[in-house]
């Protein structure tokens, strides 16, 4: 009775082990065939069919960023419509994700006045749960 106790014990650690390896959660297996680092896995994107998108997405990045960086969102697009950044998605994640996805500038003001250290630029997309990050990509 105790060694299958311990067996039962032994597999539950394993698998919270494997679980919380930060290499295998922050890896898409469909973004560049699983070398692109991501927050949230997009294969778990829903459309982007809410009354507000943007704003949505603007809410969680704010949500996921630090306060004392006093972010400032610059802009929010649909990566479609986005010819900066939105390429990135639908040539690192497919097209399904990058229809999928809102792009979100923003400037952390208390970088300032380091131009490169203060610009963020977000993917975002809705989830089961809610707007989330899914990828930071600069």
């Amino acid at each position: 009775m105790q060694r299958a106790v311990l067996v039962v014990a032994a597999l539950a650690a394993a698998a919270i082990a494997v679980s919380a390896d930060p290499s295998a959660a922050a890896r898409s297996p469909i973004c560049t065939r699983g070398q692109t680092t991501v927050e949230r896995d997009p294969r778990g994107l829903l459309p982007l069919t809410d009354m507000n998108p943007i704003g949505a997405a603007t809410t969680a990045v704010l949500r996921y960023g630090q306060k004392t960086s006093r972010p400032q969102v610059r802009a929010a697009v649909f990566a479609v419509a986005d010819r900066e950044r939105g390429e990135q998605a639908r040539y690192s994640c497919g097209v399904r994700v990058w229809r999928r996805t809102i792009v979100v500038y923003v400037l952390d003001r208390a970088s300032l006045p380091a131009q490169s250290a203060s610009q963020r630029v977000y993917f975002v997309g809705r989830f089961s749960g809610g707007y989330h990050v899914w990828q930071v990509v600069h």
